[in-house]
């Protein structure tokens, strides 16, 4: 079947329009990287949106929230997750040993049940699986629905939209990992971070496919 569906629809390079992947070597070589970022502010300990968004990587990423093209996630995380393997690997390995739960931001439920799927969710599983990482979509609860982030320019009015979005679900593991997509302010990130605070987080990471 899925012979069939790639010689109807063929996959084709995001950068150059190759077909045969959605990443030529060409093009993937053009990739630009973003380093972690580390924090003092407890219980974020440090962030890291790995891909620069923008050309390639931002087509990707749109193609797959508003077009459904669902299918690119596995070559998406496998190139996120070896360069994490590649680049980062003490900190992989301080992920790993301190039991870190790979934990994907939610959407609202009348936002999953219009797209079908969250993209968060789904690479963000491929993603914990290729670093040998735990993961859990049932540590946070998106309870209010909100705007999308991309209707705000100003920081400010990004952090009064996710105040209060989010909702923990009991037990907190001590150690997480909170995935997105793409994270521009951070505003979602940190306001599911907040809400989970007080119930027993011990270290946090931010980590998104770009920004």
């Amino acid at each position: 079947m899925s012979i069939v569906i790639d010689l109807i629809f063929p996959k084709t390079c995001f950068g150059c329009g190759q077909i045969g992947q959605y990443f030529c070597p060409n093009c993937l070589a053009k990739i630009t990287y973003h380093q972690p970022k580390y924090s003092s502010k407890s219980p974020k300990e440090g962030a890291l949106s790995l891909f620069r968004y923008h050309s390639s990587i931002r087509k990707t990423i749109q193609s797959l929230k508003f077009e459904f093209v669902t299918d690119l996630t596995d070559e998406l995380s496998d190139i996120f997750s070896q360069k994490i393997i590649s680049q980062y690997p003490h900190l992989l390995k301080y992920w790993q040993e301190n039991n870190f739960i790979f934990t994907p931001i939610p959407l609202y439920p009348s936002r999953f049940n219009w797209r079908g799927f969250n993209q968060s969710e789904i690479i963000g599983q491929l993603i914990a699986q290729k670093l040998n990482l735990n993961f859990s979509n049932q540590i946070i609860f998106r309870h209010r629905r909100t705007f999308t982030q991309s209707h705000f320019k100003n920081r400010l009015q990004r952090q009064k939209n996710l105040k209060n979005a989010f909702t923990p679900i009991l037990p907190i593991p001590q150690n997480i990992i909170l995935f997105d997509d793409v994270a521009t302010s951070f505003s979602t990130l940190n306001s599911a971070c907040d809400s989970i605070k007080p119930f027993g987080l011990n270290h946090c990471w931010f980590v998104t496919l770009a920004g």
